[in-house]
């Protein structure tokens, strides 16, 4: 079946190890997809305000699935959102009171994204210039205590808590909420919180709908656990050279690393054979 839409994450994927775009590049790839009717899907853990800053006007020619899977972008302009119910926010917020800074515990929500006061991210580096760290930190609201009242909706949780402690609070976490929030891993020991059934194949199911496509006909790349359920239900599915192991399990591809442009070199190759 004649694939019809590009899906593919951002961190450890489509960006470089820097957290970086190579934006001419891209937009070549971009110009050849529209005029074969390809349509260009970012699905990504990052909120819309990460991705609008990385791509700049390319924001405007691709669709954004941001929060993983949580709310959806065509043209720059929301089409949906999903938001969790009040007492699983409220649940939450409860369990992780008195080490929110320790966990660098951030709520991705609808009026932005919340941190408690004093919290320093201490993985940033390993995929975001120093100029990309600061504007993270000139977009977070930093607050005293969290309170449900400042979201206008939660769309997601994250934390930061290392490679070593990854999968014991993994286990905790969906443990608590019995199956109606899960987490997963989005890679370099962060950790999203998503409410149960909404993720990167979800907004995807959204956009085949509303385009009378079918999930044979996307093309996906990813690299951790958040991306999987994305690359089980593509009919091409690519982990990245670099990626988890349980992801290339699921995947029947492997593309080079994302420090190779991964990405990139099997999208022209593609474009190339006019397959």
């Amino acid at each position: 079946m004649e694939i019809k839409i590009i899906a593919t994450d951002m961190d450890g994927t489509l960006l470089d190890p820097r957290g970086q775009l190579d934006l001419p590049r891209l937009e070549k790839i971009i110009d050849q997809l529209d005029r074969r009717g390809v349509r260009f899907v970012i699905a990504t853990g990052n909120e819309i305000h990460r991705m609008r800053q990385l791509l700049g006007h390319l924001a405007e020619r691709v669709v954004l699935v941001v929060a993983n899977g949580a709310r959806i972008f065509e043209n720059n302009e929301l089409l949906q959102a999903q938001t969790w119910d009040e007492d699983m926010v409220d649940k939450a917020l409860a369990h992780f009171k008195g080490r929110e800074c320790q966990d660098q515990f951030v709520v991705t929500a609808m009026n932005g994204g919340f941190v408690k006061e004093g919290t320093v991210f201490t993985e940033l580096d390993k995929f975001m210039t120093p100029e990309m760290i600061k504007k993270l930190y000139q977009r977070m609201n930093f607050v005293d205590e969290f309170d449900s009242s400042l979201f206008g909706g939660v769309l997601k949780m994250s934390m930061v808590v290392g490679e070593e402690r990854s999968d014991s609070v993994l286990q905790e976490i969906n443990d608590l909420f019995d199956g109606r929030v899960r987490a997963v891993s989005s890679g370099y020991g962060c950790i999203d919180i998503l409410q149960d059934g909404i993720h990167k194949a979800w907004g995807l199911e959204e956009l085949l709908k509303r385009w009378d496509l079918k999930s044979e006909q996307i093309m996906a790349f990813g690299d951790s656990e958040n991306d999987i359920e994305m690359l089980e239900m593509a009919g091409i599915s690519y982990a990245m050279e670099n990626a988890e192991e349980k992801v290339k399990e699921i995947a029947t591809e492997v593309a080079p690393a994302n420090s190779q442009a991964g990405v990139y070199q099997v999208l022209e190759n593609w474009l190339e054979k006019g397959e």
